[in-house]
Parts: structure tokens; sequence; C-alpha cells
């Protein structure tokens, strides 16, 4: 087989190439939209303007359009292409998830086109069944599942497309110096930069390519190099005068996952993560949408985990000194995932997540490109060997692509999948709780429904047994145990999401709502002079919503009838408070009641 595969001719195996990724990724275009595609495009406000809005765009923070523009991550988003890009689809095509996800496949299958044609035509020239095995296994792995069928991780896919073009035009620059290729280079490296910051890694990329791949001296180098310098500074000044250059780690342990971590539990943590990147590229299984809090546990620096992944990571540096030494494909392998993990790592700037998929997308080419010199090396030695295990690789990887795939259609399927993924996530639990609550709401028959119910609050409970501090765990809780027709318990989980975020809007609409259900029924054991009962739920009732006077009076007035007159007195003082005209009728109550101040 892997002599048959790599014995196509070159216009073969891109078509090939073509066929197999829109295969795999053919079942994205039923998806839906899911996760944070809401902030690119179906709940944005500028880019719902469409091509009107795009000098907004290029004026404000990528989050600026949203309600989360007070993103609990402080930090500067500049991206404006990105946000333009979704603008013009927006301006002819509305939302419609099936043209977002036909686009997404599309500028898959112009990357795969563009990596192939840079492979094969240059950076590996004179070996095409490398560069073959090599995008062959880019098509199928795994790990771009997030990438391709998550519409907002468009970013990644035009990044990567705008950085690829651009070596490819260096290249061309090489073989035939022209003005044209290196100011095309150029600009195509300040469109990457506009699309994700991320891309600023290419500039450590360039000198190792030319190191590589090329007989460059330094000299040379550093001249192709100066334009690129020259374009980075230029950038960096837009981006500063738009969005300044600040970076905050939050006070909250969802967007700063090392916050609870000393500093060498940090730097373990770190070490223990990037290891952990490279066995999920190698063995992409299990995948999730989220590894945050506390999926991934701290590791201390005298740990075993740590020790292992510190020992090995070593060896990969050790090997990659000798690879550089040696021009070796696996010595650039290794140095090209360092290179384009490093952003990503945590160690330079807290990017407020300890691994994400969609930042695996370029490191990936490293094990695809050493994977593939790994099976040359085997077919050297047995052909058979080679082939087989090409096969089983290529079959595992289609196949774990095309059942992911459809888990990305919605949230729904997306985080009651992933729950079972990253079981130890705080955020797929509280998610997971979510969405088992509003398929409950949509489903008719009941047994189901008050399954559903009891799934969200085990999702619920042990999301707070993980962390007991993320005001959205006792939101969803609230949502569950009213779904279950426990009034009570949904109380006490949303008195605590509004102690923890006062201002969350959505928390004081629920505290609203519930607090006049029980005003209500508060009302209705007052009339059948039930006054324990009627104390119960006035004081739930004032407790979900503060500037609830009627609640604040009831309140009163049954502490009065109780002889509680401190309590009662503090209740009134209430009302009074919130509407100093607020009559208080003592009459209603009892005759003797001291008078309160206005």
């Amino acid at each position: 087989m892997y002599t048959r595969l790599t014995s196509l001719g070159a216009r073969r195996q891109l078509l090939l190439l073509i066929l197999i990724a829109v295969g795999l990724n053919f079942n994205t275009l039923f998806n839906e939209y899911a996760a944070d595609d809401e902030l690119v495009l179906t709940k944005n406000s500028i880019v719902a303007k469409g091509v009107s809005g795009i000098p907004e765009i290029f004026s404000s923070d990528l989050l600026a359009g949203t309600s989360d523009s007070t993103n609990a991550l402080k930090q500067a988003r500049y991206r404006p292409l990105t946000l333009t890009i979704f603008a013009l689809e927006y301006q002819f095509f509305g939302t419609n998830p099936l043209v977002s996800h036909l686009i997404n496949v599309l500028l898959f299958v112009l990357l795969i086109s563009l990596l192939f044609k840079l492979l094969n035509n240059h950076l590996l020239k004179g070996n095409g069944a490398l560069a073959f095995i090599t995008c062959l296994l880019f098509v199928v792995h795994p790990i771009h599942t997030e990438v391709i069928a998550n519409v907002k991780s468009r970013d990644e896919l035009l990044t990567f497309i705008f950085l690829l073009a651009s070596l490819l035009c260096i290249c061309s620059y090489i073989s035939k110096p022209s003005y044209y290729f290196i100011s095309s280079s150029v600009t195509l490296f300040l469109f990457a930069l506009l699309t994700r910051e991320s891309a600023v890694t290419f500039l450590a990329v360039l000198p190792l390519i030319f190191y590589f791949f090329y007989t460059i001296d330094l000299k040379k180098t550093m001249r192709i190099m100066l334009p690129f310098f020259g374009i980075l500074i230029a950038y960096l000044s837009l981006r500063f005068i738009i969005v300044g250059m600040q970076h905050q780690s939050t006070a909250t342990i969802m967007d700063s996952p090392f916050l609870f971590a000393s500093n060498t539990e940090a730097f373990a943590t770190k070490i223990y993560i990037l290891f952990k990147c490279i066995v999920l590229l190698i063995f992409p299984h299990p995948l999730s949408c989220d590894y945050g809090f506390n999926q991934i546990p701290y590791v201390g620096i005298f740990s075993l985990p740590f020790a292992v992944a510190f020992l090995l990571l070593m060896l990969l540096v050790f090997f990659s000194v000798l690879g550089f030494r040696k021009k070796s494909l696996f010595g650039f392998s290794i140095l090209y995932f360092f290179i384009t993990m490093s952003l990503a790592s945590n160690f330079i700037v807290d990017i407020g997540t300890p691994l994400s998929e969609r930042l695996l997308f370029q490191p990936s080419l490293a094990i695809c490109l050493a994977g593939a010199v790994l099976f040359e090396r085997i077919q050297f030695t047995n052909k058979n060997v080679a082939g087989i295990t090409l096969l089983i690789t290529l079959l595992l990887f289609s196949i774990k692509t095309l059942f992911r795939n459809p888990q990305w259609k919605n949230n729904e399927t997306l985080y009651l999948a992933d729950v079972n993924s990253a079981p130890n996530s705080v955020r797929t639990n509280v998610y997971a709780a979510v969405n088992s609550v509003l398929k409950a709401h949509k489903t008719k028959e009941e047994k189901e429904k008050r399954i559903l119910f009891q799934n969200a609050v085990s999702y619920g409970e042990h999301a707070r047994q993980l962390f007991n501090s993320y005001p959205d765990t006792y939101l969803a809780l609230g949502y569950a145990y009213l779904g279950l027709s426990d009034e009570f318990k949904a109380a006490e989980n949303w008195i605590i999401a509004l102690r923890l975020n006062p201002d969350n809007t959505i928390t004081q609409q629920c505290g609203i709502m519930l607090s006049n259900r029980f005003l209500e029924k508060g009302n209705a054991f007052f009339a059948e002079q039930m006054t324990d009962s009627a104390l119960l739920y006035y004081s739930n009732s004032v407790a979900l919503n503060k500037y609830n006077i009627e609640a604040w009076y009831k309140l009163g007035g049954n502490y009065f009838i109780k002889n509680d007159t401190k309590n009662g007195i503090e209740a009134w003082q209430q009302v009074v408070n919130l509407a100093p005209n607020y009559p208080l009728n003592r009459a209603d109550f009892e005759p003797q009641i001291p008078a309160i101040k206005r």
C-alpha cells in the first residue's frame, strides 16, 4: 500500500488529498453553531452590520461586538481580518450554518493544497512520497476536528493559510529573487497577524526553514527577515493604538488555570501539559472542547508525571540539538513543534486555558512530518510492515474524525459528549448540566424529562465538588432543581449564584422570577394564617430579590405577628429604604407596631 500511494503522480496525490479532506469533513455540513461561534458571528453586533461594520471592526477589540466584551480574561484581542471575513459572510448569507461549515471545509482544502505544494515543490523537493504522506497524515488527523467543525476556529485555518502562502512566496523568492515575491510574502504575513496573534512565531520558523532546507548564510537571512520585522513593528504599533497591549490574568480559576498553583507547581504542570500535547498528537483520544480546571490537576516538581514529562521533553531537546547539527527532518520537526507551541504553552503568557486542541493545529504538522519520516524508514526495512502500519493509522485517525465531527453539531451534542471525555472539567460539567436542562424542556415524555433534570443535577453537583465558587454552577443547578419541582433547592443555589456574581443579568432575572413565586405562595400561607410557612417563603423571596418591596413588607408584618419586633422593624426599614412612600398598614398585621424611620 505504501508503494502504491507514494507512486501516484503529484496531481493524483493532490486530488486524493482533496477528496479525503472533503470526505472526512463532509458530515460537518450538517452541523449547527456551537461553543464560541456566537462570539464571532451569531451574536456579534458589529459583524451583524456586514460590510458597513468593517471600519468599526478594524478599530475595535475582537469582543467589542459581543455581550462578552468585558470577558473575564482581560486581554487585548486584535483580530480584525477574522471578523471581516465573518462580516462578509453575514452580509451575503446571514447566519447560515451550512454556509459557515462549507467555508471551513473549503478553506481546509485550500490549506492542504498549499501545504502539499510547499512540501512537494520546495521543502521536500525530490521526495514526493514524503511530502504526500505528511499531508495525508495531516488531512486525517482527528486533532483538527475542532478547527474545521467549530466555525469560530476559522481564524486558525486562515492564519495557517496566510503563513503557508507567505512561505511559498519566500521559497519562490529564494529560487528566483523578485520584489513581487518578497512583498507578497510580507503582505501575507501581515494578513496572518491581523487574523491571529500566534502568527508571530513565523519569525522563528522562517530562519529555521532557511537553515534546514536551504543554504543561506546569516547575512542573507537577516536581509530577508528585515521587512518581516518592519511589518511586525507596524502591526504592534497599530495594535497598541487600537486595543493596547495589556494582558491581565483574572482572579478566577476558570480563566486563569494556574491561579491556585505555587510557582513550582505551575512550572511542573506546564511541562506536563506540553508533554500531554505531544501524547495527544500521537494518540488523539479522548478529545474534548475543554481541558480547563480541574481536568488536568496540578503536579508537583517531585511527582512522577513531571519527572517522566521532563525527562522525555529533555530527550526531545537533545535530539533536536543533534538534528540541528545534522539538519535532519526529525530535528526540524521537534524545533518546529516547540516554536509553534511556544505561545500556547502558557510559559510566555497566560492564555486562559491549560490546553486547547485548536492551538495544536499548526504544531500538529511537526508530528505528521515526523510520522511520515518514520514510515519512510520502516518501508526501507520492510515495505509490508510500513504499509500495514500506515493503513491502520489512517483508518483509526479517519474513523475518529468521522465520529468526532458530529459531536460538534451543537452545544447539546458537544457538551453531553465531552463531559464523558473530560469528566473533571468544571466547565464541561456545568455546560452539560445546562444542556441537559435545555434538552429536558424540549422533551415531551415525562420520564425522560425527569431523567434529564436528574442528570443535570448530577453534573452540577459534580462541578460544585470540583470547585465551589463558580457562579455558573449554581445557576445551572437552580434550573435543574426547579425542573424537578424542588423550589427551595433552586432558591438555595440561585442565592449563592447571586452572592458570587450579583451583576449577572440572567441570575438576576431567575432570582426575580422565583422571588415572585415565593411571594405568591407566602401570601397563600398568610391567608391561611400559617405564619411560619409564610415567613419561610417571604424570607426566600427577599433573599432572591432584595428589591422585592412587597415581600419585605409581608416579611416584616409576619415577624410582628410572631412578636419578633427586631426582625420586623429591619424588614420594614428595607421597605422604607426602597420606597419611602410605600404605605405601612399596621392594621394588616398587629395594632401595636413601633414607628419606622422614614
